[in-house]
């Protein structure tokens, strides 16, 4: 049987020393971190503010653009009131504008010189077309009148007192004459007859233009 080694300070005893354990030296790891959730950002403030006042803006411009409009309306009705005249004995109507004076009425009675002829003898006048414009251009005058004489006749009349610098069309149951005086007058006679108008009466429409500005 082999014998045991001797230890130091046994002397002679084979109890062997006591365990003296060593301390591993231990590094703990720290454990996988897992993806900590970041806080979310604070929410952006929407510019509600900005808004409102972009609005109360808009709304304030169509509040003031339909103040000015009512302000136009209400000064162009109040110029038409005060520019109308109406002669209540003579039914006249006359509308002044800053470019002149225009009256109507189925009782304005024209002179000769005024319609630039005469007024076909017996004729009555109607009770339309019957206009009077005074412009700072000149003036125009527009006269209607009824015949029981046939429109034949009429044109036969118009036509002798025009004399031969006079043109005429003639379309069955309506004729033009027309009479330029000088540069500055035009004479326009236009004559019709229809069974089915103004009781088949003859209709006589004078217009006479007068050209001022170019005098």
């Amino acid at each position: 049987m082999a014998e045991l080694p001797q230890y130091p300070g046994s002397q002679g005893s084979h109890t062997p020393p006591p365990f003296q354990p060593v301390a591993a030296q231990y590094q703990p790891v720290a454990p996988p971190v897992a993806g900590v959730p970041q806080p979310a950002a604070a929410p952006v403030k929407s510019g509600g503010g900005g808004i409102l006042k972009i609005v109360l803006i808009v709304i304030g411009v169509i509040v003031v653009l339909v103040m000015l409009v009512v302000g136009v309306i209400g000064y162009g009705i109040w110029r038409v009131a005060h520019a109308v005249r109406v002669n209540s004995s003579t039914g006249e109507t006359t509308i002044n504008t800053p470019g002149g004076a225009i009256s109507a009425s189925s009782n304005i009675k024209f002179t000769s010189s005024e319609l630039g002829t005469d007024v076909y003898p017996g004729a009555e006048p109607n009770k339309s077309g019957n206009l009077r414009m005074s412009l700072p251009t000149g003036s125009v005058v527009s006269a209607s009148y009824l015949t029981s004489d046939s429109k034949d006749k009429v044109v036969a009349f118009y036509k002798e007192k025009l004399g031969s610098q006079a043109t005429a069309m003639d379309f069955g149951a309506n004729a033009i004459l027309s009479l330029k005086k000088g540069e500055h007058e035009v004479l326009t006679i236009t004559i019709s007859q229809e069974a089915s108008q103004s009781d088949g009466k003859t209709q006589i429409h004078i217009s006479h233009t007068t050209d001022t500005q170019s005098k």
